[in-house]
């Protein structure tokens, strides 16, 4: 049978739509590279994402493996095709199990899907690409502005030490030159940083914002004896955003978040975009609605949609997916999983916070048991060894060990109820005052507030069905567009009164599967009056 990658098999996308499970399947198609074309160059095999094992092969022989489903991956497969005179076959071998102790996200580990877990994917389900590179290269830069000197700095990554080897690094802003810095490779990591004050339009540097997402152009070029053998083209941005008591600052001015969940899911694709173009639709109706962010939920998105938000200003929330049982293999796959995903994402600058860990999931005694605290405790300080500068949560909902910001979920209903639960602040130290309508602590024990700043990152999700997907959200549903409407004003309002909060995020974007308490259906077609929505957001 013909699948249509990279759509996993259980979606109408893929031509199949196979309702059965399949826990491992294979891939094969057969490839033709020109022999020529090999010559002084290697072929790089990339998949974006594979679920959840992977095994490759060419013509039988094995290439390599990689395990975790949200990670990017790429294999050396030159000397394979070499042998091959040409025409090749590629296989892959996909192994994916319902085990708990896997980043699932919100794939179901039962038989069926339940509550807010859908269907699941097997296989591959983000693009695979192939391309032919110089033997010695650059194999990777990490780029770090530095807003406290209007700096950035560049680690350069070489895949091999040269014996002669330099690199110019060329920066630009909307094709004005700006700096041009070459350096000889002396070691294959090298760091370098770059002033980039200037006095082009009397600012000395142009600042990444939603309003005004300025990005600056970069073009890296490796010189083997002074010819140009490989080129590289970025982009980087100058922003910051900072947790200062209990206020955050984008680029050293207060900004309150007004984001949106966002699960990324598709009626006929599932977890996989359809299209650059549906990736880029969700971005610019979230941005139309009024929302500064995206919390992008249990989910690493195919990573156009990141650069999509970094040209068009949308501030973004990195979740890492979540497993569901904490054992052993849960430590170790949650680690190098996000591991690899930091690294991957990190010269995003439309990415301003990470967040390893969702509502205790995975670690689901870590109110007391020191052993679950740690593995938080663990990926809050592996992402800061990583990333000095961006804010990391380190359990979206409840329940924080050491965290950056504090973050709040609750689904109440009404404004009134709403505003209940925040009207003192106080309650953040709740192993000391326990409000008993909560049901879930702040804190973990052992941990406590300390002035950060306060987000309540899940709220509204009220259920209201205009269409012709029935299922569930919080609360009772609503009984017309003018009681949901009346609804979701009140809340935001509610939240908009406190002055201890300085950011939200609404329940959802769209609606998921058997979720309808998305701001448009599954479809990405309008619920409640648009417009209205978009006042009520821009005005509170």
């Amino acid at each position: 049978m013909t699948i249509r990658v990279p759509f996993s098999y259980q979606t109408a996308a893929s031509g199949l739509a196979i309702p059965d499970e399949h826990s491992i399947v294979w891939y094969r198609r057969d490839i033709e590279v020109d022999p020529s074309a090999l010559k002084d160059q290697r072929a790089i095999l990339h998949f974006e994402g594979v679920d959840y094992k992977a095994s490759v092969f060419v013509d039988g022989r094995f290439q390599g493996e990689h395990q975790g489903g949200y990670a990017r991956f790429s294999l050396d497969i030159t000397d394979a095709l070499l042998r091959s005179n040409g025409k090749s076959s590629l296989t892959v071998r996909c192994e994916d199990r319902k085990e708990a102790t896997q980043p699932r996200g919100k794939q179901t580990w039962l038989k069926e899907p339940f509550g807010c877990w859908y269907k699941e994917t097997n296989g591959i389900w983000k693009p695979v690409w192939m391309e032919l590179v110089p033997e010695i290269r650059l194999d990777s830069v990490k780029i770090t502005p530095c807003l406290d000197d209007y700096f950035v700095e560049f680690e350069v990554v070489m895949n091999q030490l040269p014996d002669n080897g330099d690199v110019r690094i060329e920066i630009s802003y909307q094709g004005t030159a700006l700096s041009e810095t070459t350096f000889h490779i002396h070691r294959r990591i090298t760091n370098v940083k770059i002033d980039l004050n200037n006095d082009l339009d009397g600012f000395r540097v142009h600042y990444w914002t939603p309003n005004n997402p300025n990005l600056y152009d970069v073009r890296f070029v490796y010189l083997q004896d002074g010819i140009e053998t490989d080129v590289v083209e970025s982009y980087f941005g100058f922003r910051s955003l900072r947790a200062v008591e209990n206020c955050l600052l984008l680029n050293l001015n207060p900004i309150y978040l007004k984001m949106v969940l966002h699960q990324g899911y598709y009626r006929e694709s599932g977890l996989t975009a359809p299209s650059y173009e549906a990736l880029e639709r969700d971005v610019k109706l979230a941005k139309q609605l009024g929302f500064n962010g995206i919390r992008m939920h249990q989910k690493i998105e195919d990573e156009r949609f990141y650069s999509i938000c970094d040209r068009l200003g949308m501030i973004v929330w990195c979740e890492m997916p979540s497993p569901y049982e904490f054992k052993n293999e849960t430590v170790h796959n949650l680690i190098s999983e996000w591991d690899a995903v930091v690294r991957q994402l990190y010269n995003h600058p439309s990415i301003c916070a990470w967040v390893p860990i969702n509502e205790s999931w995975g670690i689901p005694r870590v109110t007391t048991d020191p052993t679950n605290q740690n593995l938080s405790l663990a990926l809050y300080h592996l992402t800061k060894a990583y990333d000095r500068y961006r804010p990391v949560i380190s359990n979206d909902g409840w329940e924080h060990t050491l965290s950056d910001i504090v973050t709040l979920h609750n689904y109440a209903q009404s404004g009134e109820e709403l505003h209940h639960f925040y009207d003192d602040l106080e309650i953040l130290n709740n192993w000391h005052k326990v409000d008993y309508s909560q049901t879930r602590l702040t804190f973990s024990d052992g941990f406590a507030y300390e002035g950060q700043p306060v987000i309540v990152s899940e709220f509204v999700g009220t259920s209201f069905q205009n269409g012709k997907d029935k299922g569930w959200g919080y609360g009772s549903e609503a009984r017309s567009e003018k009681d949901y409407l009346a609804r979701f004003e009140s809340l935001i309002k509610a939240i908009r009164s406190n002055d201890g909060v300085c950011g939200y995020c609404i329940t959802q974007l769209s609606d998921v599967e058997a979720e309808i308490n998305g701001l448009v259906d599954f479809d990405r077609n309008e619920k409640a009056d648009l417009k209205e929505i978009e006042r009520i957001i821009k005005e509170n």
